[in-house]
């Protein structure tokens, strides 16, 4: 039943694609890698397609929707077309949702005539959306086949709330089975490909997304994070993405296991293509007071940060010490720093403190019921275990705990948070200055080959701390200065795995590179005014 019902879905999928978007003759040969180029220069996109889609941030569609200058349904029409592209060229969406997409976009122009003006801040804004983000009357697997035929029966709230700013929602975006990947890949759906590179991961868990995004199919998308499920596709896609501080975006309406898990607690966030975007989502959010609809957020709105370059100081932070970052990571990060220092901006170093053990946490926490529940679910419908949910799932801290074993990892999660709050602290008194952010790199390579995203520690460790941290485009891969080092010492068995994956650059040819900035609990304003700092530092707007 379950094989027949994948077949139907598929089938129901592929034939929703939109009609003017078909690439026919002009797909290219799987041995293409680098497709990125293909949505502007296939013929099926219009001038005016094309220079909605490439040529404009959403806050500058927005500007120009509020003005009257562009229509929704101009918008809407070419996003839907660019999408059904981008879907042809990596496997990124899930479910079209071009009908009702078109018809608000025209109820949206009609009342923007009536009113004389926009309906809210979002009016007209295309979004695409995370699959595991309820829809009503619509399906949701969250990963898993057991739910593959799994109504909504309600709207998340987020999305309520962006749908009453007017946004409009147009496509759904693939997930990896479990969720629990930094790859993007399903037994229902399929792999998702990395467009710079298909040979790569798009990333995951919100891998749909960064595909997407990343070929321009998408002018703001909604993912979410609960190790690096926003920041690994936003570094693989040359996007930017941030990982909020827990409770202050609405969770309600998420579809996933281990409903009510508290031992760490994912996040909803932004992936889009200009930083003047996540302020944009973040504002018109707390600007509705969302806490109101969803008490267990903390009562924090939108803030405005004073911050200034002249007196800045930046740590970062050049390897986890657990796995050697790539010649391409560490070149991304010398470059960033020497753009700082030349804008005068303080650079220390951040000596790591033993991300080892974060990991060790991290992964007990995702899994306190041994993943039983997981493991059951899967066996219920036959469905087996992809090689990287397996590999989460048998982590060696994964093991069933009774109440007083789980209290006790709870400890020991409090105890390294404080740990790393006095060693933040005490760095600060021994250098007599404050440590505004931290520079790290998104992962220990650029976009992974596929199955190989095994070291999730340079981002889960932001949520074992629950620290806010976002992700920005900084270079690429480049075959001749990106050179295999010759002073390597493995450190363990999956710093010597990750390390044989790199024989030369060329494995990882044109793959887009980010990193990353982390600021303390509750300072996710604050960390976007850093990275405000930082790009200006790199001749960015």
């Amino acid at each position: 039943m379950t094989a027949s019902l994948i077949q139907q879905i598929l089938e129901i999928r592929d034939a929703s694609v939109p009609k003017n978007s078909l690439l026919g003759d002009s797909m290219p040969d799987a041995s293409i890698l680098d497709v990125s180029n293909i949505p502007r220069q296939c013929g099926l996109l219009s001038n005016d397609e094309i220079n909605i889609t490439e040529n404009y941030t959403a806050t500058q569609l927005v500007t120009l929707l509020a003005q009257g200058q562009l229509t929704a349904e101009q918008i809407i029409r070419a996003y839907i077309k660019r999408s059904g592209i981008a879907h042809q060229l990596t496997n990124c969406v899930i479910e079209f949702l071009d009908e009702e997409a078109i018809n608000r976009a025209i109820y949206l122009d009609r009342e923007f005539k009536r009113r004389g003006g926009p309906i809210g801040p979002l009016h007209g804004l295309p979004i695409s959306v995370k699959h595991m983000v309820t829809m009503r009357n619509r399906r949701t697997n969250a990963g898993w086949m057991k739910w593959i035929d799994r109504i909504g029966e309600d709207d998340a709230l987020i999305l309520k709330i962006l749908y009453e700013a007017g946004a409009i929602f147009y496509v759904r975006t693939t997930e990896p089975q479990s969720l629990m990947q930094l790859e993007c890949n399903s037994p229902i759906y399929g792999i998702t490909v990395n467009p710079f590179n298909r040979n790569l991961t798009s990333g995951g868990s919100t891998g749909g997304e960064g595909a997407l995004l990343g070929l321009k199919g998408s002018a703001m998308g909604i993912g979410t994070d609960i190790g690096g499920s926003i920041r690994s596709p936003a570094a693989n896609n040359g996007l930017y993405g941030l990982k909020p501080t827990t409770f202050r975006l609405p969770r309600q309406g998420l579809k996933g296991t281990q409903a009510g898990r508290e031992s760490i607690v994912g996040v909803i966030g932004p992936l889009v293509r200009a930083r003047e975007d996540i302020h944009l989502f973040m504002k018109t959010i707390l600007d509705t007071e969302p806490w109101l609809r969803d008490p267990s957020l903390v009562p924090i709105p939108w803030r405005s940060i004073a911050l200034h370059a002249t007196d800045f100081t930046v740590a970062v932070m050049w390897d986890d010490n657990v796995v050697h970052p790539h010649p391409p990571i560490i070149r991304a990060l010398n470059e960033t720093v020497e753009h700082l220092k030349n804008f005068g901006i303080r650079i220390v170093d951040w000596e790591p403190m033993d991300h080892q053990k974060s990991w060790d946490l991290t992964s007990a926490l995702y899994y306190c019921n041994g993943a039983e529940e997981e493991r059951n679910m899967m066996a219920e419908v036959n469905e087996r275990p992809l090689p990287l949910t397996e590999w989460i799932l048998s982590q060696p801290q994964v093991m069933k705990r009774n109440w007083a074993e789980m209290n006790e990892l709870i400890t020991e999660r409090e105890n390294y948070r404080n740990h790393y709050a006095r060693i933040w602290n005490e760095r600060e008194i021994s250098l007599n200055c404050s440590i505004d952010c931290l520079l790290t790199p998104v992962g220990p390579s650029a976009a992974p080959q596929h199955g190989t995203a095994k070291w999730w520690g340079y981002t889960s460790i932001w949520n074992l701390l629950d620290y806010p941290a976002a992700v920005f485009p900084v270079t690429t891969v480049d075959l001749m200065k990106d050179k295999v080092a010759i002073d390597y010492k493995p450190r363990n068995a999956l710093d010597e795995e990750n390390f044989k994956l790199y024989t030369s650059a060329d494995s990882y040819s044109n793959a887009p590179i980010g990193l990353q900035v982390v600021c303390r609990r509750y300072n996710d304003e604050k960390l976007m005014k850093c990275l405000e700092i930082i790009e200006r530092a790199m001749g960015r707007p």
